[in-house]
């Protein structure tokens, strides 16, 4: 179980890696789907990763709403995640995936991972 745990982390670190480093290139380079699909991968393996930790059986393919319901009555703390735009991920590229959607979709994953950080250590 410890190396499942480690692997999600490191999935969850990469993806994240990935989307911020997408957000780096030219505005004109970046492709918000890219973004987008790294953040919500990095957010569901960080919830997954809490869950483990807490000894809750994941499957790998729940969804955010789940993963986020089931953290939540772990961890009141929690809460404080608003997560609705990743509930609802598509596999094409939509036209309401823009640069601005890309950016909260970063930073959601951002305010996940800090979550799961603070909330892992207690």
């Amino acid at each position: 179980m410890e190396k499942q745990l480690n692997n999600l982390l490191e999935q969850a670190e990469e993806h994240f890696d990935k989307a911020r480093n997408e957000l780096f290139r030219p505005e004109e380079d970046v492709v918000p789907y890219s973004v987008c699909q790294h953040a919500y991968y990095s957010v569901t393996n960080n919830l997954s990763s809490f869950l483990m930790q807490k000894g809750s059986q994941v499957q790998g393919d729940e969804n955010v709403h789940d993963l986020l319901k089931t953290c939540r009555a772990l961890d009141e703390r929690f809460k404080e995640l608003h997560l609705g735009p990743l509930y609802q991920p598509t596999q094409s590229e939509d036209v309401w995936m823009n640069l601005d959607t890309a950016k909260d979709f970063l930073l959601m994953a951002e305010r996940t991972r800090e979550m799961v950080q603070k909330a892992s250590q207690h």
